[in-house]
């Protein structure tokens, strides 16, 4: 199950913007280094790290088995992420089927919130990634 995520694993999705109530200052960045602790409302298991370390517009990091580099981009509170490079090592079960989560996750972002300093990547209005410093 060696490269579940390829090169499409931050493949380009559409930016769209939306507002949740109690979110983040306008014009705040995502830049910084993040953990993923919960992705479609499930939360990731002891010893897999996903993480999300963001500068510019490359993001880069944990996949849960293998590391990632890539592009995103931000316009307000509008993402997307994509393309990608990713390693090729073959994990535990567990930790094959985080990464193939994450990249199926971070193809549909578009959008996001930073509240109480916890980062919450959307597909729409759906919350599908959370993460914290």
């Amino acid at each position: 199950m060696a490269g579940v995520l390829g090169l499409g694993l931050l493949g380009g999705v559409a930016a769209c913007v939306g507002q949740q109530g109690g979110g983040m200052a306008q014009g705040q960045s995502l830049g910084g280094e993040w953990r993923v602790s919960q992705i479609n409302g499930a939360a990731v298991p002891a010893g897999v790290e996903v993480t999300l370390a963001i500068s510019g517009n490359q993001v880069s990091g944990s996949s849960g088995c293998n590391r990632y580099n890539g592009g995103v981009t931000q316009d307000g509170q509008a993402v997307k992420f994509g393309p990608a490079a990713m390693t090729r090592m073959a994990c535990a079960p567990a930790a094959m089927a985080v990464e193939a989560e994450f990249g199926k996750a971070l193809d549909q972002i578009s959008r996001f919130d930073v509240i109480d300093g916890t980062l919450q990547l959307y597909a729409g209005d759906a919350l599908v990634i959370r993460a914290t410093r």
